[in-house]
Protein backbone atom coordinates (compact mmCIF):
# COMPACT_ATOMS: atom_id res chain seq x y z
CA UNK A 1 0.00 0.00 0.00
CA UNK A 2 1.56 3.35 -0.85
CA UNK A 3 1.45 6.40 0.69
CA UNK A 4 -1.74 7.79 -0.55
CA UNK A 5 -3.85 5.16 0.23
CA UNK A 6 -2.45 4.54 3.62
CA UNK A 7 -3.43 8.23 3.98
CA UNK A 8 -6.77 8.03 3.10
CA UNK A 9 -7.80 4.67 4.71
CA UNK A 10 -6.15 6.28 7.77
CA UNK A 11 -8.77 9.12 7.33
CA UNK A 12 -11.49 6.81 7.33
CA UNK A 13 -10.74 4.89 10.61
CA UNK A 14 -10.54 7.92 12.05
CA UNK A 15 -12.94 10.36 11.11
CA UNK A 16 -16.17 7.77 9.84
CA UNK A 17 -17.58 8.21 13.15
CA UNK A 18 -18.89 11.61 11.65
CA UNK A 19 -20.49 11.43 8.22
CA UNK A 20 -22.92 13.47 7.13
CA UNK A 21 -25.98 12.92 5.74
CA UNK A 22 -26.23 13.64 2.04
CA UNK A 23 -29.21 14.06 -0.65
CA UNK A 24 -28.33 13.30 -4.05
CA UNK A 25 -31.76 14.63 -5.04
CA UNK A 26 -31.79 17.68 -3.43
CA UNK A 27 -32.38 20.85 -5.60
CA UNK A 28 -28.50 22.69 -5.58
CA UNK A 29 -28.80 25.67 -3.63
CA UNK A 30 -26.33 28.58 -4.18
CA UNK A 31 -23.62 29.66 -2.19
CA UNK A 32 -24.13 33.64 -1.41
CA UNK A 33 -21.78 36.39 -0.72
CA UNK A 34 -22.06 39.10 1.71
CA UNK A 35 -23.72 41.02 -0.42
CA UNK A 36 -26.22 38.58 -1.02
CA UNK A 37 -24.89 37.57 -4.26
CA UNK A 38 -24.56 34.05 -5.97
CA UNK A 39 -20.33 33.05 -5.05
CA UNK A 40 -19.11 32.40 -8.41
CA UNK A 41 -16.07 30.65 -9.83
CA UNK A 42 -13.42 32.54 -11.00
CA UNK A 43 -14.17 35.79 -8.91
CA UNK A 44 -11.52 36.29 -5.87
CA UNK A 45 -13.14 36.28 -2.44
CA UNK A 46 -12.18 36.86 1.03
CA UNK A 47 -13.21 33.57 3.64
CA UNK A 48 -14.27 35.21 6.64
CA UNK A 49 -14.86 34.20 10.07
CA UNK A 50 -18.45 35.04 10.47
CA UNK A 51 -17.41 36.73 14.23
CA UNK A 52 -17.51 40.67 12.70
CA UNK A 53 -14.37 41.67 13.08
CA UNK A 54 -12.36 38.10 13.57
CA UNK A 55 -10.08 37.99 10.46
CA UNK A 56 -9.85 36.24 7.14
CA UNK A 57 -8.22 33.33 6.24
CA UNK A 58 -4.67 33.49 4.80
CA UNK A 59 -0.91 31.05 4.76
CA UNK A 60 1.43 30.96 7.96
CA UNK A 61 3.94 28.47 8.62
CA UNK A 62 3.12 25.60 10.83
CA UNK A 63 6.45 26.30 13.07
CA UNK A 64 7.04 29.63 13.95
CA UNK A 65 11.03 30.58 12.20
CA UNK A 66 10.45 27.13 9.26
CA UNK A 67 9.12 28.72 6.32
CA UNK A 68 7.43 25.09 5.24
CA UNK A 69 4.99 23.95 4.97
CA UNK A 70 2.09 26.43 5.45
CA UNK A 71 -1.11 26.10 6.72
CA UNK A 72 -4.29 27.70 5.98
CA UNK A 73 -4.55 30.18 9.46
CA UNK A 74 -7.33 32.74 10.46
CA UNK A 75 -5.88 36.26 10.65
CA UNK A 76 -6.48 38.34 13.89
CA UNK A 77 -6.70 41.19 12.25
CA UNK A 78 -7.15 41.14 8.93
CA UNK A 79 -9.14 40.60 5.93
CA UNK A 80 -6.40 37.71 4.55
CA UNK A 81 -5.78 36.57 1.31
CA UNK A 82 -8.67 36.47 -1.71
CA UNK A 83 -9.18 32.86 -2.90
CA UNK A 84 -10.91 31.25 -5.74
CA UNK A 85 -13.06 28.80 -5.87
CA UNK A 86 -13.17 26.00 -8.74
CA UNK A 87 -16.19 24.07 -8.36
CA UNK A 88 -15.86 20.29 -9.57
CA UNK A 89 -18.44 21.16 -12.58
CA UNK A 90 -16.76 24.43 -13.70
CA UNK A 91 -16.31 23.42 -17.22
CA UNK A 92 -20.21 24.19 -17.88
CA UNK A 93 -20.81 27.99 -18.48
CA UNK A 94 -22.76 28.11 -14.79
CA UNK A 95 -20.17 29.93 -12.60
CA UNK A 96 -22.71 29.38 -10.08
CA UNK A 97 -20.86 28.11 -6.38
CA UNK A 98 -23.47 25.60 -4.77
CA UNK A 99 -24.01 24.32 -1.92
CA UNK A 100 -22.88 20.75 -1.06
CA UNK A 101 -20.58 20.77 -4.28
CA UNK A 102 -17.17 19.28 -4.34
CA UNK A 103 -14.97 22.58 -4.96
CA UNK A 104 -11.16 23.80 -5.17
CA UNK A 105 -10.38 26.78 -3.09
CA UNK A 106 -7.22 28.32 -3.77
CA UNK A 107 -5.31 31.47 -2.80
CA UNK A 108 -3.71 33.43 -5.20
CA UNK A 109 -0.44 33.64 -6.11
CA UNK A 110 2.49 31.09 -6.45
CA UNK A 111 4.91 30.34 -3.08
CA UNK A 112 7.76 29.79 -5.05
CA UNK A 113 9.96 29.99 -1.64
CA UNK A 114 8.78 26.50 -0.73
CA UNK A 115 7.96 25.97 -4.42
CA UNK A 116 4.55 24.86 -3.74
CA UNK A 117 0.69 25.54 -5.39
CA UNK A 118 -1.65 27.52 -3.14
CA UNK A 119 -4.52 25.35 -3.83
CA UNK A 120 -5.77 23.53 -0.59
CA UNK A 121 -5.26 19.92 0.45
CA UNK A 122 -5.91 18.08 3.74
CA UNK A 123 -1.79 17.54 4.64
CA UNK A 124 -0.34 14.12 5.91
CA UNK A 125 -0.91 14.07 9.75
CA UNK A 126 0.95 16.00 11.81
CA UNK A 127 2.46 14.52 14.99
CA UNK A 128 3.57 17.95 16.44
CA UNK A 129 1.40 18.70 17.35
CA UNK A 130 -1.55 15.54 15.77
CA UNK A 131 -3.70 16.90 13.13
CA UNK A 132 -4.72 16.92 9.92
CA UNK A 133 -4.05 20.47 8.44
CA UNK A 134 -5.31 22.27 5.85
CA UNK A 135 -2.69 23.64 4.04
CA UNK A 136 -1.64 24.22 0.33
CA UNK A 137 0.20 22.50 -2.18
CA UNK A 138 -2.99 20.78 -3.94
CA UNK A 139 -3.58 20.76 -7.56
CA UNK A 140 -6.75 21.61 -9.48
CA UNK A 141 -6.39 18.65 -11.99
CA UNK A 142 -8.91 15.96 -13.51
CA UNK A 143 -11.26 14.75 -9.85
CA UNK A 144 -10.84 11.22 -8.87
CA UNK A 145 -8.97 8.89 -6.59
CA UNK A 146 -5.75 10.88 -7.17
CA UNK A 147 -6.98 14.00 -5.51
CA UNK A 148 -9.31 13.11 -3.04
CA UNK A 149 -7.25 15.37 -0.84
CA UNK A 150 -7.70 18.30 -2.70
CA UNK A 151 -11.65 18.62 -2.66
CA UNK A 152 -13.98 20.21 -0.36
CA UNK A 153 -17.52 21.91 0.02
CA UNK A 154 -19.35 24.39 1.35
CA UNK A 155 -22.30 23.88 3.21
CA UNK A 156 -25.29 26.12 5.48
CA UNK A 157 -24.51 26.51 9.29
CA UNK A 158 -27.20 28.57 10.60
CA UNK A 159 -26.67 32.16 9.01
CA UNK A 160 -23.61 31.30 7.97
CA UNK A 161 -21.39 28.58 6.26
CA UNK A 162 -18.76 25.96 7.05
CA UNK A 163 -16.35 24.52 5.62
CA UNK A 164 -16.58 20.35 5.15
CA UNK A 165 -14.12 18.19 3.96
CA UNK A 166 -16.48 15.03 2.47
CA UNK A 167 -14.96 14.31 -1.47
CA UNK A 168 -17.31 12.55 -3.71
CA UNK A 169 -15.68 13.08 -6.56
CA UNK A 170 -15.02 9.23 -7.05
CA UNK A 171 -17.57 7.06 -6.96
CA UNK A 172 -15.64 3.92 -6.21
CA UNK A 173 -13.34 5.24 -3.15
CA UNK A 174 -14.71 5.49 0.46
CA UNK A 175 -16.62 8.55 1.49
CA UNK A 176 -15.12 10.73 3.97
CA UNK A 177 -16.60 13.23 5.78
CA UNK A 178 -15.34 16.26 8.49
CA UNK A 179 -15.83 19.75 9.11
CA UNK A 180 -13.19 22.21 9.07
CA UNK A 181 -12.45 23.73 12.50
CA UNK A 182 -10.01 26.15 14.05
CA UNK A 183 -7.25 25.16 16.34
CA UNK A 184 -4.38 27.41 18.53
CA UNK A 185 -0.95 26.05 17.78
CA UNK A 186 2.07 28.46 18.21
CA UNK A 187 -0.24 31.63 19.28
CA UNK A 188 -1.62 30.86 15.69
CA UNK A 189 -5.21 29.86 14.69
CA UNK A 190 -4.90 27.15 12.26
CA UNK A 191 -7.35 24.69 9.95
CA UNK A 192 -7.86 21.34 10.29
CA UNK A 193 -10.42 18.68 9.95
CA UNK A 194 -12.34 18.14 13.41
CA UNK A 195 -15.20 16.05 14.80
CA UNK A 196 -16.96 18.65 16.35
CA UNK A 197 -17.00 22.55 16.24
CA UNK A 198 -17.11 23.75 12.78
CA UNK A 199 -15.67 27.52 11.98
CA UNK A 200 -18.28 29.47 10.99
CA UNK A 201 -17.45 31.82 7.78
CA UNK A 202 -18.87 34.11 5.54
CA UNK A 203 -17.71 35.16 1.75
CA UNK A 204 -17.25 38.72 1.08
CA UNK A 205 -16.14 39.91 -2.57
CA UNK A 206 -12.57 40.84 -2.90
CA UNK A 207 -10.80 43.13 -5.20
CA UNK A 208 -9.41 42.21 -8.77
CA UNK A 209 -6.43 42.52 -8.73
CA UNK A 210 -2.37 40.61 -10.45
CA UNK A 211 -2.34 38.07 -8.08
CA UNK A 212 0.95 37.94 -6.62
CA UNK A 213 3.71 35.24 -5.22
CA UNK A 214 3.23 34.58 -1.93
CA UNK A 215 7.15 34.64 -0.56
CA UNK A 216 6.55 35.37 3.07
CA UNK A 217 9.09 32.75 4.87
CA UNK A 218 7.56 33.37 8.70
CA UNK A 219 5.23 35.48 10.73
Amino acid sequence: MNSSSAAVLFLFLLFSTNPFSLSATAAKEPVLDTDGEELRSGAPYYIQSAIQGAGGLELVPLITGIPCPKIVAQSRSTNGMPVYFNPVDSISTNTTVYLSTDVNIRFTGFDYYCRSSNTWRVAPYSTLPRHWWIANGGEIVIPGPQTLLTWFKIEKIGAAYKLTFCPTVCESCVTLCNDIGKYIYQNQVLLGLTKEDASHFVFAKAPQAIEQVVEKHSE
